[in-house]
């Protein structure tokens, strides 16, 4: 009997082991992801001047997602592909899990629909405000992914943990200001106060248009938090699997991104009248088109964003989607020593201290106690007597017993 304890003991702790060490796994691939991602989407725009549309990328990433997807997806075990129903065979019953995956699929067009209006916001904030000013606010995210959490989910967060997120965002946005290209202040102090040198009017109507785009940002980083808790609740419930899940999510967002695509390419073509000039300088081997106009580093780029697609699926099943905001914000501090290390990028003393700061403040968060474990649990009155027998049968040691259980329970007096 103290083997087999033991055993079930040993293999619980196992099972434990197992479950932490898969969702630490996908947070650091996740991390992983989310630094390469924007160092190749840097080197790509910013190095090799790539005019790839944002569109189409997104589109073979939501693609790939969705074909990896549905080769993936399990049948729901209460999906009857029985002969009488005409799927059966192996490619009937994946058909049959595929039909039902989109019957079921309505739920998921809302991320699809809000990460499009998401997008949209945002294109339309950075031509309003300042770049550093954006990413700055953008840092905010993690701050709103906890609120929706709390709100959504009804998942409350320790003092210790809410200080470690905030202490998280702070470092965060000190590295985005840092590493801003305007220089130490780059905010425009002249749309916000104007000038002597322009009229009233145009001072009043610059700074309504720097409030809007405030605004803008700030919508887009609440639907960010609101989005992450709704796509947490659904992928939770146990009515879908997550191979599930992202089928449906890629369904939509190919839909969207499709119809987008197809809007600018024939923008595109009715904007072809005025000559293109061409570079004739040989190009890089990695900016070399290898599928029609996309080359190494774009096609790597898609495979990037398809799997942190997949990625954050993985992680808001197996951690939170808080912690999966957080694993974002501290992809940033990997792309920064990424910079430093391999593009040459001069190092910031306040930088680093940031850096270490944001790897600290992970620690502390993950040490922290949770919200139930702060409130002491109520004293629990234990006895030896037979709970079951009438107390009139109760004698006087009993009596006495019980009487000194409950004192030591409630030293009150």
């Amino acid at each position: 009997e103290f083997r087999f304890s033991s055993f079930l003991h040993a293999h619980s702790f196992l099972g434990v082991a197992s479950m932490l060490g898969v969702k630490l796994g996908v947070l650091v691939l996740l991390c992983a992801q989310n630094s390469l991602y924007t160092l190749l989407r840097r080197y790509s725009r910013g190095v090799l001047r790539e005019q790839v549309s944002t569109s189409a990328v997104l589109l073979a990433a939501e693609a790939l997602k969705l074909v990896v997807s549905a080769a993936l997806v399990e049948k729901p075990s209460y999906l009857d592909t029985s002969p009488h129903n005409g799927s059966s065979g192996r490619f009937g019953s994946r058909f049959a899990t595929w039909a039902h995956v989109a019957k079921t699929s309505l739920p998921m067009a809302v991320p699809a629909i809000t990460y499009l209006i998401m997008n949209t916001l945002s294109f339309k904030a950075m031509e309003l405000i300042d770049a550093t000013v954006f990413a700055m606010i953008a840092q905010l995210k993690t701050l709103t992914t906890a609120l929706a959490c709390w709100i959504v989910l009804g998942r409350r967060l320790s003092m210790a943990q809410w200080r470690a997120v905030l202490a998280l965002t702070i470092a965060v946005s000190i590295i985005t200001f840092q590493r801003s290209a305007a220089g130490r202040v780059s905010c425009d102090m002249t749309v916000l106060a104007g000038t002597s040198a322009q009229p009233e009017g145009r001072n009043s109507q610059a700074l309504l248009s720097y409030m809007a785009g405030l605004s803008m940002v700030m919508l887009e980083i609440s639907l960010s938090g609101w989005i992450s808790a709704y796509f947490e609740k659904h992928l939770k419930n146990g009515g879908m699997s997550v191979w599930a899940r992202n089928l449906q999510l890629a369904m939509w967002s190919v839909a969207i991104y499709g119809m987008m695509a197809m809007m600018q390419s024939f923008v595109a073509e009715e904007a072809h009248d005025e000559p293109i000039d061409q570079n004739s300088a040989p190009k890089p081997l990695l900016a070399t088109p290898i599928i029609g106009n996309f080359s190494i580093v774009t096609c790597m780029v898609v495979l990037l964003g398809g799997g942190g697609g997949l990625l954050v699926a993985f992680a808001i099943k197996y951690a939170d989607a808080l912690m999966k905001t957080m694993a974002t914000a501290a992809a940033l501090v990997a792309v920064v020593a990424a910079e430093v290390l391999f593009l040459g990028a001069p190092p910031d003393p306040i930088v680093c201290l940031a850096g270490a700061l944001a790897i600290v403040t992970l620690q502390i968060y993950g040490d922290a106690p949770k919200a139930d474990a702060e409130r002491p649990a109520p004293a629990k009155v234990m006895s030896s007597f037979p709970i079951g027998r009438p107390s009139t049968d109760m004698n006087d040691e009993e009596g006495k017993q019980l009487i000194r259980v409950v004192s030591e329970a409630d030293p009150s007096p």
